[in-house]
């Protein structure tokens, strides 16, 4: 196996070389000889009365017959140290916990402090206290 000096696999070459192992054929025709009786399991589970028991032989034979749902998801970072920032994500969640619970108006009074870290080499630190009144 070649790495990179980063200790990734050079490209063209693979940690696996050999694949994945095969199913041997005596498991292969075991399971093909058990899929008549699996496919009528699933029917019989899709005219149960148990919901949940319904809801995932419903899943199962859609997954099958159509493919797995792909999920794709968006996220986006941002790191920001400035207490105005943090003041204001505090206020947003207010406003948003105020909407859901339909509660009296939160003030939110916030101070920015500054704070010396310990050790000389270190940078000063900005806190936000906020004072819920």
């Amino acid at each position: 196996m070649t790495r990179t000096s980063e200790g990734r696999f050079a490209p063209g070459h693979s940690g696996n070389p050999n694949g994945r192992p095969k199913t041997p054929a005596h498991i292969k025709a075991m399971l093909e000889g058990l899929t008549e009786k699996a496919v009528l399991a699933l029917g019989e589970a899709l005219d149960g009365d148990d919901p949940k028991l319904k809801l995932t032989a419903a899943q199962e034979v859609l997954n099958r017959a159509l493919g797995k749902p792909h999920t794709s998801a968006s996220i986006d970072v941002t790191q920001n140290n400035n207490p105005a920032a943090h003041l204001a994500a505090l206020t947003q969640l207010a406003l948003a916990q105020r909407a859901l619970t339909a509660a009296a108006p939160l003030t939110i009074e916030a101070v920015s402090e500054r704070v010396e870290a310990a050790g000389a080499e270190s940078p000063s630190i900005h806190a936000l206290k906020a004072i819920d009144q």
